[in-house]
């Protein structure tokens, strides 16, 4: 990540990483629709929406 001026901003760079990151249940639920899909030898083919305590969408 780079600041404004164009220089490394490392620090400015993780912190906004681990702000956009999904929360740990989202993580979750995701690994484990995929073990389920592939257990069950199914595809999703369309968009799945979760929506965490919060109201924000994933």
């Amino acid at each position: 990540m780079k600041n404004k001026e164009g220089y490394p901003d490392p620090t400015a760079g993780k912190a906004i990483g681990r702000a956009d990151r999904p929360p740990e249940e989202v993580v979750n639920f995701r690994r484990a629709m995929k073990l389920m899909c592939t257990i069950c030898r199914v595809r999703v083919l369309g968009k799945i929406t979760v929506v965490d305590e919060k109201g924000r969408r994933w």
